[in-house]
This record gives structure tokens, sequence and C-alpha cells, in this order.
């Protein structure tokens, strides 16, 4: 799996999110992800971070909650909201990955 700031990560069938937010917080890549529809032209209001670790050249991504979710949601919530404010700016950027 690949992701990268405004691409869209398929965990499993039909469990799309697309990449609002990313940021290397104490060497490690922290996503802030917000769920799309089947179709991938739709978002719901659905949001989760995930944090990534690497092996031999894969990438996984693994949910981040309790203490770690609360020390790096505040740093990643600035950059997500500007585009969580503006939805129409957030369809725009996901019509532009098809």
């Amino acid at each position: 799996m690949e992701s990268g700031l405004y691409t869209v990560v398929e965990f499993d069938k039909n469990d799309k999110w697309f990449v609002i937010a990313e940021k290397i917080i104490d060497n490690i890549r922290y996503s802030y992800l917000i769920r799309v529809n089947e179709n991938e032209d739709d978002f719901l209001e659905e949001y989760q971070v995930v944090k990534s670790s690497y092996d031999e050249g894969d990438e996984y991504m693994e949910l981040v909650n309790g203490e770690e979710l609360k020390r790096v949601i505040a740093i990643l919530v600035p950059d997500a909201q500007k585009l969580i404010d503006h939805q129409d700016k957030l369809k725009k950027i996901l019509k532009l990955n098809d």
C-alpha cells in the first residue's frame, strides 16, 4: 500500500480513505484520513489517524488511538481543518486524482 498527501488509500474492498494531512513526528509518518464513498467521488463524515511503517519497501498503516492519538491529533488537525471546513476544495482535489 502506498499513500501520500491527497491520495486514496484502500484498506479492504470498499474501505477507502483520502489522506488530507500528513506530518512526520518523531521520525514516524502520521496521516489524517477522511473516508470516501465506494465511487471515490464524495466524502463521508468519518475520520481516522494512522501511522506508517515500512518493511522491504512495502508500506503498512496502523490505526492510532489512545495517548498517541491525543499527542499527534493536535499537530495534524490545523492542516486537515482547512480542507474539512471547505468541502468544495476537498471534492476538487479528489476529482483531480481520477
